[in-house]
C-alpha cells in the first residue's frame, strides 16, 4: 500500500512572520481597547489576548499610543474608501444615490459604534493634554481632513460645480458634524434622528441650484 503524501507547508519568512503578529496585535488591541478603554488597557492585557509576550509587542510597536494610532489610521483608511465609494458614484441609471447611502451609513455608525466613540474621544483627550503625543494627533486629524476634502474634490469636480466654501473648511465642517453628533447620541443615547446628518450634509454637499 502506497503511503500518503505529505504535504509540505512552507515556513513563513522573517518579515511575513512579523506581519503576522502585527495583525494579531493589532486584533487583540481592538478587543481589549474596546473592553476596557485606553487609560486602563494595558500592553500586559493586549499581550495575552493576542498569545504574545510583552517583548512581541513592543518589537512592533514603541508604545500603547503608537499601537492606537495604527487603530486609527487603519479605522481611517476603511472609512475613506467607504465614503470614496458612495460619494463620487451612481447607480445603474447613474442617479447619485451617494448622499443619502453615506449618510446613512454614518448616522448607523455612530449609534452602533458605542465602544469606538468613547474610546476615541477619550484617547483625543489624552493625547491633546500630553505634549509628546500633540504633534502626532495634529498630524492624523490633517491627514483626515485632507482625506476627506480630496474625496469632496472628486465629488465636486464629477458633478461640474465650484464647492460652496475652501475644501479644507468643508472637510472640517463635515467631520464636525459627524463627531458633534457622535457626541450627542453618547449623552443621550437615540437623540440624533436618522436622517439628521443626511439633512446637514446636503445643506453641505448638494449644489444650489
Amino acid at each position: 500500500m502506497t503511503p500518503p503524501t505529505r504535504t509540505k507547508t512552507r515556513r513563513l519568512s522573517r518579515a511575513e512572520k512579523r506581519e503576522a503578529n502585527r495583525e494579531r496585535i493589532l486584533r487583540a488591541a481592538r478587543t481589549v481597547f474596546g473592553a476596557r478603554g485606553f487609560q486602563a488597557a494595558t500592553i500586559e492585557q493586549i499581550a495575552d489576548e493576542a498569545g504574545l509576550s510583552n517583548g512581541a509587542i513592543y518589537y512592533n510597536f514603541d508604545s500603547k499610543a503608537e499601537l492606537f494610532f495604527e487603530l486609527l489610521e487603519e479605522r481611517q483608511d476603511e472609512r475613506i474608501q467607504h465614503l470614496r465609494r458612495t460619494l463620487t458614484g451612481t447607480d445603474a441609471s447613474g442617479r447619485d444615490v451617494g448622499l443619502a447611502e453615506e449618510a446613512r451609513d454614518a448616522t448607523r455608525s455612530l449609534k452602533e459604534s458605542r465602544e469606538w466613540r468613547l474610546l476615541l474621544f477619550e484617547f483625543v483627550a489624552h493625547a491633546a493634554r500630553s505634549p509628546s503625543l500633540r504633534p502626532k494627533l495634529r498630524a492624523y486629524t490633517r491627514r483626515l481632513r485632507d482625506a476627506v476634502a480630496g474625496v469632496f474634490d472628486e465629488r465636486f469636480a464629477a458633478r461640474g460645480v465650484a464647492m460652496p466654501m475652501p475644501r479644507e473648511q468643508l472637510a472640517l465642517a463635515a467631520i464636525a458634524l459627524a463627531n458633534g453628533l457622535a457626541f450627542e447620541e453618547l449623552s443621550d443615547p437615540g437623540v440624533v434622528p436618522d436622517e439628521l446628518l443626511g439633512d446637514l450634509l446636503a445643506t453641505l454637499l448638494e449644489p444650489k441650484q
